[in-house]
């Protein structure tokens, strides 16, 4: 069944059609030149690396039956249209809008901080027992990988589960014009992305954006414990549903108990659930995953069991065990609002060894990258650890205040992952366990790797 047709292309994007026919149909929208096939649209994105009009020959001898173009293109090839545009990043968004109107589903959006994939892949999998559900894959959550989730909303479908990031102001606002989420969530508020959006202020503004996207009979989820979120109720005419653990909740968790490779926490009326992992954040996206189950009618057994199945993806507080070694791995990305979750997760697992640190930097703080790096490394010495041993430019400054706020502390810090790993393993032995944690750009999961092959 065709996606669209060219003349709809032409309609959302407010595009001129320079060659070839606006009734023909298209399969798939794509935006990669080595997944186009026969039919397909090809979105010639302008990206920073790569201008993907370099590659439009190439998708027109693999059978594109269309491009989306914002350059002057002649194919040789009359029967292919193209659809000249202004901007291309826009006009995939435009086509997203406009196939997403096709349908009146519900669709859950969730934005935050830290944990917005694991609370989608929570819901989704929630939702999962009672509906067909459309999600993003991984972290497609950004300007290209939203749009290109909505478009593949079939009539199949009955609910679609969208994380929407943002580094940048704005990006939540044009996402979510795109999504017309019908549920809003909000995991929580920090300090993430502060070379663009400057302070956690910001951050709130720039995450409320999804909220003022709701239709007036729209509902909006959110982490009562968090101190920005809290005002959201007063700034909404939206139902507003809370979770939390510390503050009074409508769903509010109790008697959380900490295991060694879990955690199980008691809800009102509903009983005992089991999480896997060790972070206390999830205890709060299962909260959230309840919450929006709940609104769609699944039972708490149901539900139970999701949760309980549910495996955290890797490099997401992972527990691994190597060896008689305890593994917490957290490199999948770092901010303080994640970092300080790790720790109070290392803090609460029972060990017969020693608490270990292995940090690298948390990237795209901006001018605020020193003090947050500081504050981490007090929260660090408050943690039980007994070594840190920091990777890269900030993180020695983790480490330092760490050291200052209690001397027993161990540290050790270096730029070359090699003098980092042969301090490794001179001192882990048997018992420890060691969280590993920093962003993305500093590919932490190498010292995950280097414990596997080297204390199994």
């Amino acid at each position: 069944m065709p996606l669209l047709k060219v003349s709809e292309i032409i309609s959302a994007t407010d595009g001129t059609l320079t060659s070839g026919r606006a009734t023909a149909a298209i399969r798939q929208v794509i935006t990669d030149s080595r997944l186009i096939k026969k039919g397909d649209l090809f979105v010639a994105i302008v990206g920073k690396k790569y201008d993907a009009h370099d590659f439009i020959a190439d998708v027109i001898k693999k059978g594109a039956a269309a491009v989306v173009v914002s350059k002057n293109f002649k194919p040789h090839f009359p029967e292919v249209a193209v659809i000249k545009v202004a901007d291309t990043t826009k006009a995939l968004g435009d086509i997203a809008r406009y196939h997403r109107l096709r349908f009146s589903i519900p669709i859950v959006a969730i934005t935050g901080s830290a944990g917005k994939t694991t609370t989608k892949e929570m819901i989704s999998g929630v939702l999962s027992r009672k509906y067909k559900v459309l999600k993003n894959i991984g972290t497609e959550n950004n300007q290209f990988g939203v749009p290109l989730t909505i478009l593949k909303l079939k009539p199949s479908h009955q609910i679609a589960v969208l994380e929407v990031g943002t580094n940048q102001p704005g990006d939540i606002q044009w996402l979510a014009s795109i999504v017309r989420p019908t549920v809003a969530i909000i995991t929580n508020i920090g300090e993430s992305h502060l070379e663009l959006l400057k302070t956690p202020k910001d951050v709130f503004k720039e995450k409320f954006n999804l909220v003022k996207a709701l239709s007036k009979n729209g509902t909006v989820i959110i982490n009562n414990d968090d101190p920005f979120l809290q005002a959201v109720p007063g700034l909404v005419k939206q139902k507003v549903l809370t979770v939390g653990i510390r503050n009074k909740s409508q769903l509010q968790a109790f008697d959380i108990a900490f295991q060694s490779d879990r955690i199980q926490f008691y809800l009102q009326r509903a009983g005992v659930f089991t999480i896997l992992g060790t972070a206390t954040a999830n205890v709060t996206n299962a909260l959230t995953a309840i919450c929006c189950g709940r609104l769609f009618k699944i039972g708490y057994n149901d539900i139970k069991n999701s949760l309980k199945s549910f495996s955290l993806k890797s490099g997401r507080q992972t527990c691994v065990k190597v060896g008689n070694i305890s593994v917490i791995d957290d490199t999948y990305n770092a901010n303080p609002v994640s970092f300080r979750s790790a720790l109070e997760s290392l803090s609460h697992v029972a060990t017969s060894g020693r608490r270990v640190l292995i940090c690298a930097d948390m990237l795209e703080l901006g001018r605020e990258a020193p003090r947050l790096h500081r504050e981490i490394g007090e929260r660090a010495a408050d943690s039980g650890l007994n070594y840190i041993f920091s990777f890269g430019k900030f993180s020695e400054l983790i480490g330092a205040q760490a050291r200052k706020r209690n001397p027993e502390l161990k540290t050790f810090h270096s730029v070359k992952a090699e003098q980092i790993e042969k301090q490794i393993k001179k001192y882990l032995r048997s018992g420890d366990i060691v969280l590993i944690k920093g962003s993305r750009g500093m590919r932490a999961e190498r010292f995950v790797s280097f414990i596997k092959k080297n204390f199994n």
